[in-house]
């Protein structure tokens, strides 16, 4: 009964901060006008705990007032699918030059969105990718990721 109260607060403390833990770790971002529900231009802390009660609620899919792995892992997959779908929109909009809603190989070849990397990789413009600067490359992303891993 203890973990199962633990597991409660804890799930609740982090549905409240979901505003500022999306910023940090790239899931749904709520807009401001989710956020300040009277509409007054502001956002009080209460807003922000109803938000996070909200959210809450959506996740507790059998309604007993606690989360679940499943409910949770539903949640994450909801959020994913969600992103996934924006950013799939997204890429759609730009690539689409003759905007038929598909996307043909010589759209992508048009963008030339490949030729960029492999320009950016090809540090010493010999037209050629060597293993060192795929290496270096892959080290310079790997050593990013880390350094923002630590920042969170």
């Amino acid at each position: 009964m203890k973990k199962v109260a633990i597991f409660t607060l804890t799930a609740t403390a982090i549905l409240a901060s979901a505003p500022a833990m999306a910023r940090q770790h790239g899931g749904p971002r709520p807009d401001f006008s989710q956020l300040d529900a009277n509409g007054d231009g502001q956002i009080t802390q209460a807003e922000v705990k109803a938000f996070g009660a909200a959210e809450f609620a959506k996740a507790d899919a059998d309604g007993d007032g606690s989360l679940t792995l499943e409910e949770l892992t539903a949640r994450a997959k909801t959020d994913r699918v969600r992103k996934m779908d924006k950013r799939a929109k997204r890429v759609l909009k730009r690539l689409d030059s003759d905007g038929n809603g598909t996307i043909e190989l010589a759209e992508m070849e048009e963008k030339q969105g490949g030729m960029r990397m492999f320009d950016r990789m090809d540090e010493n413009e010999d037209g050629v990718i060597s293993q060192e600067e795929f290496d270096a490359k892959k080290g310079k992303r790997h050593r990013k990721e880390k350094r923002n891993s630590h920042d969170e």
